[in-house]
């Protein structure tokens, strides 16, 4: 009873963090910047991308995160990187979690 009044708890919170779905220009902004990622059009896609994850948009988050880590399209900055990984995985972006998990991982490494 108590672990299923927790999880009402949790997913009543992060229902309420959760970001609005994108609309209209920045939908049609989103969508292009995937595309120019895609197509490894990565200053175009940065240019794209920036503004809305500085609008808190997850998915935006995590690719400028990428593109930070990877030095495509922007000067590689892992600090960047991180910083942007970690804005998106609070939001519940899986891959973002991932990245952050994997550099951890590879921090732990190469300290041992």
């Amino acid at each position: 009873m108590k672990r299923a009044v927790v999880t009402i708890v949790i997913a009543a919170m992060l229902a309420a963090i959760a970001p609005a779905p994108l609309h209209g220009a920045d939908a049609d902004a989103l969508q292009m910047g995937k595309q120019a990622y895609a197509a490894r059009a990565f200053a175009k896609a940065f240019q794209l991308l920036k503004p809305l994850a500085e609008a808190g948009n997850a998915e935006a988050q995590r690719l400028v995160g990428d593109m930070h880590n990877l030095g495509a399209g922007v000067a590689q900055d892992n600090s960047a990187a991180i910083e942007w990984y970690w804005k998106s995985a609070m939001q519940g972006n899986a891959q973002a979690i991932e990245m952050l998990g994997q550099g951890m991982r590879l921090f732990s490494e190469s300290t041992n």
